[in-house]
């Protein structure tokens, strides 16, 4: 490796990657903190809910859409960001990546229409996608092989400290300031990121003469695109409904043609012998089931308190510390456990983890019940913290240098999906069993039907996102029992989806069974 092209940033060509081995502390440092903001945006966002919610007059549906339009931007933009690096720079189109972030956050605190604000969130989520893709990336080939987890390890330290520290502030600027300025404090942190990120990275990229693979790029795009959006609007639209379902054929013909073009193509956006080490394979599944987890449960959670025992956000922020901590712990811990154990192992007891923390959690009370939550909150912090730190080192750690932006591509794709799955399916789940227990209070509550139709026809929603479904004119006694039925019903359907999450998650356990007992050395 020459050490002084490296020093004068000159492109590095996929020989000389091969060949990185150098453990600078100052790459990991400036990537580690690019990849702070999109993990402190999202953990801010969701103690905000409640005021999201009044100010801009809006319900459950588009509370979830203003949550995962960003999800809808990162998922579709994760592999093209790793194929745009490999191409024209790791380094630049990280720090592209940082400054659209910063831009679109200001933009946000800006915006009023919810329409605008959602095509905003999709925004943050495209430059969100361009710096978290090209960070992993650009870790992979600063740091040695046998330095490697302990670096992905530090990595996913920050991101477990942004979860933390991201309800707490997220809690305290939302009383003082106002939701908005959730994301005006991106502004900030971005500024100081392109700075450091600019004096700190070299640029990294691969040299080829093969045509950018356009049409696999537009394949891919449409398939994520149709799906998250399918996975977000079914709850509202119904799983069974027209446009859901053509979303979802739409889906499902673009995955085809994306895989036909990919065998095909000179030089394509994911190459799929990626997927014939079945670490790989089996690492992105689980990432998918990782944030399946930590996505849906928080979102549950959240509004649990939010909206059932009327907490305040810096309260909330607070109660969720012992995830944000136990997720940094678990990942300081990581590097050290698969070291000693192999990432098999680590992968099996970080999903039981999650599953008896999700356990736990499915048994809250309205009245309290808070050190059973925070015991799930832990159990679910220490498993995600092996989990994510294991999955990198599965699929990103075993792939060959000069893949290493495709497969950091594919395996924050995986990530982000499964980030969206939950929120959506978890979300749906909880609507689903909320309004059919509200339902069912109201047959068996002695009231007219007269009265109990239209309240179940239009109180549903509102029932699934906490909000008693309470009538003008209502007697004091209607309104009283209307909040009892409504508390009643969120906690069942909260316990009814938590349980569901923890199967999933425990089912997990068994597909980390396939990751190999140690990662294979060849062509790393």
């Amino acid at each position: 490796m020459d050490i002084g092209k490296l020093l004068r940033g000159e492109t590095l060509v996929a020989t000389d990657i091969a060949r990185t081995t150098s453990a600078s502390g100052l790459p990991l440092l400036a990537v580690t903190l690019g990849a702070l903001m999109p993990g402190l945006a999202t953990t801010i966002l969701a103690v905000a809910n409640g005021a999201i919610a009044t100010d801009l007059g809006v319900g459950l549906g588009d509370l979830q859409w203003i949550t995962s339009a960003y999800l809808l931007g990162l998922t579709g933009s994760l592999v093209l960001a790793g194929k745009l690096g490999d191409r024209f720079g790791r380094r630049r189109i990280f720090l592209l990546g940082i400054g659209g972030f910063g831009l679109t956050s200001l933009l946000l605190g800006l915006a009023t229409p919810v329409v605008l604000i959602v095509a905003l969130r999709v925004a943050q989520g495209v430059f969100g996608g361009f710096l978290t893709t090209n960070a992993l990336s650009l870790l992979r080939v600063s740091v040695t092989e046998e330095r490697l987890p302990s670096a992905i390890g530090i990595f996913n330290s920050v991101q477990g400290l942004s979860i933390a520290a991201g309800p707490v502030l997220g809690g305290v600027i939302v009383q003082a300031l106002g939701w908005r300025w959730t994301m005006f404090v991106n502004v900030p942190i971005a500024a100081l990121c392109l700075v450091f990120g600019a004096a700190a990275l070299r640029e990294v990229r691969l040299r080829t003469a093969e045509r950018f693979d356009l049409a696999g790029t537009v394949s891919l795009v449409v398939t994520l695109t149709a799906l998250v959006y399918a996975l977000i609007d079914a709850p509202r639209s119904g799983w069974t409904a027209a446009s859901t379902v053509a979303l979802f054929v739409v889906a499902a013909v673009g995955l085809v043609a994306f895989l036909l073009i990919e065998t095909r193509a000179s030089d394509p956006l994911v190459p799929l012998s990626l997927f014939r080490n079945r670490s790989f394979a089996a690492g992105t599944v689980l990432s998918v089931l990782a944030f399946f987890a930590l996505n849906g449960g928080l979102f549950v959670v959240s509004l649990f308190w939010l909206q059932i025992q009327h907490l305040s956000a810096t309260m909330v922020g607070v109660r969720l510390l012992p995830l944000g901590l136990a997720m940094l712990a678990g990942a300081i811990l990581s590097g050290r456990v698969i070291t000693r154990i192999g990432d098999r192992w680590t992968l099996v007891i970080g999903c039981l983890l999650v599953a008896a923390g999700l356990t736990s959690s499915s048994f809250a009370r309205p009245d309290g019940g808070y050190p059973q939550l925070a015991v799930g909150l832990t159990l679910i912090g220490i498993g995600l913290g092996l989990l994510v730190t294991a999955t990198v080192n599965a699929t990103v750690g075993t792939a060959p240098v000069n893949l290493a932006g495709p497969a950091a591509g594919a395996q924050q794709t995986a990530s982000r999906l499964g980030a969206t799955l939950g929120v959506a399916v978890l979300g749906g789940f909880m609507a689903v069993a909320t309004s059919a227990h509200f339902s069912d209070l109201l047959d068996h509550s002695g009231l007219p039907a007269a009265l109990t139709g239209p309240i179940k026809r239009f109180g549903s929603t509102a029932v699934a996102g906490g909000v008693a479904p309470i009538p003008d004119g209502a007697t004091p006694h209607l309104a009283a029992t209307l909040t009892d039925y409504t508390n009643m019903s969120f906690l069942a359907g909260m316990h009814t989806t938590m349980l569901a999450g923890a199967v999933i998650a425990a089912a997990g356990a068994l597909v980390a069974l396939a990751v190999r007992r140690s990662a294979p050395s060849a062509g790393r």
